[in-house]
C-alpha cells in the first residue's frame, strides 16, 4: 500500500471515528458534518469523500464498528455448537446497542427507513456479507451434523435479531439480558425446528 493510500485510510478512520462519538455524544440530528470534520482535523469537504451525505456516514461509521466487532468475535469463534456460535457472535452486537441506544435507535431508522438510495444501497452489502457469514455458519452446522437443513436460515436469525433489538429499542427499562434472553429464544425455536 503507498503512503497516500495509507493517509487516505486513516483520515477515513479518523472521519468514522469522530462521526461515530459525536453521533453517540450529541445525537444524530444534533450532530452536523462541520463539526465532523473538525473534530477529526479535516477540511468540512473530506467528510463528503467518505461519504456523500449524513446518513451514508451514520451507516458507515455503524457499518464499520459493527463491522469490527463481528471479527473480534469471529477470531475467537466456538468450534462447534451452532447456538453458542451465533451467540457469541450476537452477544457482540448486542453488547453495542445496549450501550448505545439512541444511537442504535437512530440506526435501525437509518436502515429499515432509509432516506437515501445511497445509505440503502451501503446496508444491503453490508447485510448480504452478514448473511453469507451466517449461512457459512449454519452450512457447517449441517456437516457436523448438528442441523438437518440450514436453507433460510441466516435470514430468520436476521430476523429474530431485528425483532430482539426493536422489542429492546421500544422497551422502556429494558436491559442488555433481556435483549439476550429475547434473542436466545428465538433462536432456541428456530433450531429446534431445523433439528
Amino acid at each position: 500500500m503507498s503512503r497516500r493510500e495509507q493517509q487516505r485510510l486513516a483520515t477515513e478512520q479518523e472521519i468514522l471515528r469522530a462521526a461515530l462519538r459525536l453521533f453517540g455524544e450529541h445525537g444524530y440530528e444534533a450532530t452536523t458534518t462541520k463539526a465532523i470534520a473538525e473534530a477529526a482535523g479535516v477540511a468540512h469537504g473530506t467528510v463528503f469523500l467518505v461519504a456523500p451525505t449524513k446518513e451514508a456516514l451514520l451507516v458507515r461509521a455503524l457499518e464499520r464498528r459493527l463491522r469490527e466487532e463481528f471479527a473480534a468475535r469471529a477470531a475467537n469463534l466456538p468450534t462447534r455448537n451452532i447456538e453458542k456460535q451465533l451467540a457469541h457472535v450476537f452477544d457482540g452486537l448486542f453488547d453495542f446497542y445496549s450501550a448505545q441506544p439512541a444511537l442504535s435507535r437512530v440506526f435501525l431508522r437509518a436502515i429499515v427507513f432509509p432516506t437515501e438510495p445511497i445509505a440503502k444501497a451501503m446496508y444491503e452489502v453490508h447485510v448480504a456479507k452478514l448473511s453469507a457469514y451466517l449461512a457459512s455458519l449454519f452450512d457447517a452446522a449441517v456437516e457436523r451434523g448438528e442441523l438437518t437443513r440450514s436453507k433460510t436460515a441466516a435470514a430468520n436469525v436476521m430476523a429474530i435479531h431485528v425483532y430482539a433489538l426493536v422489542s429492546f429499542l421500544n422497551e422502556d427499562g429494558a436491559t442488555r439480558e433481556t435483549l439476550g434472553k429475547r434473542f436466545r429464544s428465538g433462536l432456541q425455536s428456530l433450531l429446534d425446528g431445523l433439528r
